[in-house]
């Protein structure tokens, strides 16, 4: 949860008991003097500029200006006191993991006497729990018995024990002896953030009802190999290297299997959905991640990150990892970056042992600069295996692909394919440009009938969804403007260019 930066707002009525903005400072000084008339007094010097009223105030234990805000706490108040509203707000950010409720209203009572900051909250069963916001303990006093409360850590209290914040003793209650309604907006500020938090509460539980109506049933769809085209060759090496050791164990006792496979090319080429469709096809536990998310600032911390994936791959195998941007993580020994060395020694000790093991695990990398890699992570045995994941460069592998990305929308049925594949090759499109331009030759078909308007008019019917088709001019915009808006398309190297 985050705290938003507060904005004061003085003297807020409290209570519909009194308008304090119209009392005058003699009125106030006359109410306070009435009801702590048997507080003990002490001389009081009026040499400053503080005024009467404030100290007066000042006279009131912090202990029963507690307890007077507590009475009219609700859940999801909190009731929190430092020297100033700037410590308290510094203290409550630091310490904003511990509130396990949504947090509505503020309330900040200054004292000049406290050494430290402590907070009192609400909960949802109008019982009281007391958080330390400091980064020293406190105790709580029940009776003979003391017990330490840790810094940044909260507990519920009860009503009569003493909580010590260094040399300040708090007596908790949950009533104050005097009543204090009409002195809360001198010794206290509030802060209602109840009108925002209130829309933070319907669009999640409008978001919560909208999942209880999902049929649990149903799963999302899985991707397949019939969902990828244009990369057979591919397909094909995963399958004999992955899938068949995976099925069929059996056959291949005697065959030393490679866990390791590095899948290069460029961008958009489908080297995710391959590893996806892979998963989906064996079974198997799939674990996606980009190679710097396993990275820390701290040393040895990325190791163990390493040490703790392949772990879980380990207990929940068969398992797939597929590491995307892999030249992230496995880049070429013997630079300025020690730290980075360290991670691909942890890596190559990680991958002889599954070798070692003969663990179903598989590591499935990706990455558009093969040449970067270590040597010792491209030979045989850890990632031996180099599978290049081209763009399609005939025109049966995009006829393959624009079809895969058109067999669920309403295409026309004499649309000529051969066209507008030839026009896609042309351009270099890659798989994610083809499903690209399917999506905008749709938004086009939109445009052409209206259907944007009359959303807009509120007139969209049914009848319009089943008018609907994709025709050939909606396919030719669309690869014509993605042309023109993709200059990197225009400057892509044929398929084989090494530089």
């Amino acid at each position: 949860m985050r705290i938003l930066p507060i904005q004061k707002n003085y003297c807020t009525n409290y209570t519909s008991q009194v308008n304090q903005k119209k009392k005058s400072q003699n009125a106030a000084s006359n109410i306070i003097n009435a009801n702590f008339a048997a507080y003990p007094q002490k001389n009081i010097s009026f040499g400053g500029l503080i005024s009467p009223v404030e100290l007066l105030v000042k006279k009131i234990p912090l202990d029963e200006k507690l307890a007077s805000l507590l009475e009219i706490a609700l859940p999801g108040d909190v009731v929190f006191s430092a020297k100033n509203l700037k410590a308290a707000q510094k203290a409550l950010k630091e310490s904003v993991d511990l509130f396990n409720n949504v947090l509505k209203r503020f309330f900040f009572i200054p004292d000049d006497n406290l050494d430290g900051a402590v907070a009192f909250v609400r909960g949802l069963n109008n019982d009281l729990e007391v958080v330390n916001l400091n980064n020293f303990e406190m105790q709580i006093v029940n009776g003979e018995k003391s017990l330490p409360l840790k810094p940044k850590d909260g507990t519920y209290i009860e009503n009569g024990t003493v909580l010590s914040i260094k040399d300040t003793q708090i007596p908790i209650k949950y009533k104050s002896d005097a009543n204090l309604s009409f002195q809360r907006c001198l010794f206290s500020s509030c802060y209602d953030m109840s009108d925002f938090v209130k829309q933070g509460i319907k669009n999640q539980n409008a978001k919560s009802i909208k999942a209880l109506s999902k049929d649990i049933d149903k799963k999302g769809k899985q991707i397949s190999f019939a969902d990828i085209g244009g990369q057979d060759a591919v397909i094909n090496n995963l399958k004999k290297g992955i899938l068949y050791p995976v099925k069929y164990p059996e056959a291949f006792e005697n065959t030393v299997v490679n866990h390791g496979f590095i899948m290069y090319g460029p961008p958009g080429t489908g080297k995710t959905l391959i590893a996806q469709a892979l998963a989906n096809e064996t079974s198997a536990q799939f674990i996606k991640l980009n190679g710097l998310e396993m990275e820390s600032k701290w040393v040895g911390e990325s190791e163990a990150n390493w040490r703790k994936l392949f772990h879980f791959a380990k207990e929940y195998q068969p398992s797939i990892i597929f590491i995307d941007e892999f030249d992230a993580v496995a880049k070429k020994r013997g630079g300025i970056d020690a730290f980075g060395d360290k991670v691909v020694n942890q890596l190559l000790t990680l991958m002889s042992d599954i070798e070692k093991d003969g663990d179903d695990v598989f590591v499935i990398t990706a990455t558009n600069k093969l040449n970067m890699l270590d040597d010792a992570i491209t030979r045989s045995g850890r990632f031996g295996k180099h599978l290049e994941v081209k763009a399609p460069d005939n025109i049966d592998a995009v006829s393959s692909i624009l079809n895969i990305h058109t067999r669920n929308k309403k295409v026309d049925p004499n649309l000529d394919v051969q066209k507008i594949s030839q026009a896609l090759l042309d351009k270099k499109a890659t798989g994610a440009d083809i499903a690209f331009v399917v999506n905008s030759a749709n938004e086009n078909a939109f445009e052409r009938l209206g259907i944007y308007e009359k959303m807009e008019n509120g007139t969209f019917g049914k009848a319009d969804m089943d008018a609907l088709m994709i025709v050939e001019d909606d396919f030719l915009k669309a690869i014509e403007n993605f042309g023109s808006g993709n200059k990197g398309v225009q400057n892509r190297n044929p398929i084989g260019y090494t530089k």
